[in-house]
């Protein structure tokens, strides 16, 4: 369903400002690449190409070079791919868009040199932080929507808004980058075979359908982004990338007040408007969609570089921290679900229906009916005190069930069921972005039973991995996809971040392949982390950072990890 190329989820210079110089993968020397660029860092990698931080020594600056993967680049089918990339993003010139400034091959090595950007991807401001505040996700999805609007009108569709392609700059920019699969509307298909582009949780029906694509797919996919950052939660969640991508061709998403009941509900109908499932319910363009969400953006440059700034020093943030005692679930802007959000105006020509000023809270909207609810309670209150008083009632006759009753009910009830730990059968190391192994010779310690014996990381140089990874982890796989009630994880080295990830075949060999469940921010001696309505076979524990100093080194452990089941207890 995805793009071969979906995976490079960080593109261009995403790590904190004042984080420590790292070298090449590997420990390989830096090199020229075309006698031109200086490789430095590399910065992310994905199925499709690696990403590298690079000094442009003719014109001493700092660029982003993308580097298609040596497998793909003897493809000719895939050189031709990642030339149309260079060809479509060279059109581009716009303050919102991250831009092209050369490609070319050095040897078996094809290239594009692009602007470095400092500054995090939405996706990983969101898994940080979670929910947006109302007026930073209204002004990001406004120059979101302005870039591609500009696009369009030069006939280019994007095909995979996401977070993960969604930059915001140190300096409070918003740029749209990898227009990796993007396709001039005019002139040769390179997707006539019918393969869908785009990323299952925000691809258009229309494109799963193989109809024509224009620029409502984009719209399509940005409402999809901006769901997310004001709840928190994509629109649509399923098994599978097949099943998620499908629910959206039967069914609607809920509307966004349903899951954050702060949001003003003329945004909420222009989400959702943006969300039609038929692309001519939505707005004409792209640039009609920005119009309307212009009234509800925070137009402060500053207050977006001050969330990217935040999210980028605090890498173990999560929208979600479990510590074994809340099963809340994914609740978004906890701490804030009730204030007051002011909208500075409402264009009646793009609310569908049920048009209302932008300034209508919760409690401004609902709080009108709560109130009157309340006057009949008190006047239900008083007609039964007067009911006591002239004898209407007569309190004698009125039953009084006492706490007994139905004690043999409950006598005779099923137990609750209760947690049963899962035979594991198989454990892995995963390190997707270096040799593959981990201290493959430890895993079994972390499954063994003795909290004396323990699977440790290898040493790296910091606490981020030395900057060359984006974590490392070990699978267990249970044999079957089964329901899961709990994880159970214990180290002898406390303070590192990691997260669970679950998935029911495979397993996956990309880190964005699993779903994650759980985020742990700071992990204690021993961590049980509840998973509601969880099923999967396999299980990931996945190492995101704060690694604690180890002998001049920095490495996590895991002594004993233990997953739990529900069985039902039975009677007696």
């Amino acid at each position: 369903m995805s793009d071969p190329g979906d995976q490079t989820e960080t593109l261009l210079g995403t790590q904190a400002p004042d984080a420590p110089a790292a070298r090449p993968l590997g420990g390989s020397p830096p090199r020229l690449l075309g006698g031109r660029y200086l490789l430095e860092e590399r910065i992310a990698s994905g199925g499709m190409a690696s990403v590298w931080r690079a000094h442009d020594e003719v014109l001493a600056r700092t660029v982003g070079i993308k580097i298609l993967h040596d497998h793909l680049a003897a493809d000719e089918g895939f050189r031709e791919r990642f030339r149309r990339e260079a060809i479509a993003a060279a059109k581009l010139t716009h303050p919102n868009v991250v831009g092209l400034y050369d490609t070319g091959n050095d040897g078996d090595q094809v290239y594009l040199v692009m602007e470095y950007v400092a500054g995090v991807t939405l996706k990983h401001i969101i898994a940080r932080e979670g929910a947006l505040e109302v007026g930073r996700a209204a002004a990001i999805g406004e120059k979101v929507a302005r870039a591609l609007d500009y696009a369009h009108e030069r006939g280019l569709v994007h095909r995979d808004v996401k977070p993960a392609n969604i930059l915001i700059g140190l300096d409070g920019s918003v740029k749209v980058a990898d227009f990796g699969i993007a396709k001039a509307e005019e002139g040769d298909d390179l997707t006539k075979t019918g393969t869908v582009l785009g990323t299952a949780a925000y691809v258009a029906p229309e494109q799963i359908l193989a109809e024509p694509i224009d620029g409502k797919a984009d719209q399509y996919a940005l409402a999809c982004v901006l769901y997310e950052a004001l709840t928190g939660q994509q629109p649509f969640k399923a098994d599978s990338a097949v099943a998620t991508a499908a629910q959206r061709l039967e069914t609607d998403p809920l509307p966004l007040r349903a899951r954050r009941a702060d949001v003003p509900r003329a945004l909420d109908d222009i989400i959702m408007r943006a969300l039609s499932r038929r692309p001519e319910d939505r707005f004409p363009t792209l640039g009609r969609f920005a119009d309307a969400l212009a009234p509800f953006a925070d137009a402060d440059d500053s207050a977006t570089a001050a969330l990217a700034a935040a999210a980028a020093q605090r890498p173990s943030a999560a929208p979600r921290i479990d510590d074994g005692g809340d099963d809340t679930g994914d609740l978004a802007d906890a701490g804030g679900a009730l204030r007051s959000a002011v909208a500075r105006g409402d264009d009646d020509t793009t609310v569908p229906s049920e048009r209302r000023s932008p300034g209508d809270s919760f409690l401004g909207s609902e709080g009108r009916w709560l109130a009157a609810v309340l006057v009949i309670i008190v006047l239900v209150g008083a007609l039964v005190a007067v009911g006591f008083a002239t004898g209407v009632l007569d309190p004698q006759r009125i039953p009084i069930i006492s706490a007994r009753d139905g004690d043999d009910e409950q006598a005779d009830a099923e137990p609750p069921p209760q947690p049963v730990a899962l035979d594991v059968v198989d454990v892995a190391a995963f390190d997707p972005q270096g040799d593959g192994s981990e201290n493959d010779d430890e895993l079994a310690q972390a499954i063994d039973g003795d909290p004396n014996t323990a699977w440790r990381t290898e040493g790296y140089d910091t606490a981020a991995f030395g900057n060359l990874k984006e974590g490392v982890g070990l699978i267990v796989d249970l044999g079957e996809t089964q329901p899961l009630h709990s994880v159970q994880l214990d180290t002898p080295t406390p303070g590192f971040s990691y997260e669970l990830r679950v998935a029911d075949a495979g397993p996956p060999s990309q880190p964005s392949d699993w779903d994650t469940v759980v985020r742990v921010a700071a992990a204690q001696g021993s961590n049980r982390s509840t998973l509601d309505g969880v099923a999967a076979r396999y299980v990931l524990v996945w190492v995101t950072g704060d690694l604690p100093p180890d002998g001049g080194r920095h490495r996590a452990a895991v002594s004993e990890l233990t997953v739990f089941g529900a069985e039902a207890a039975s009677r007696p």
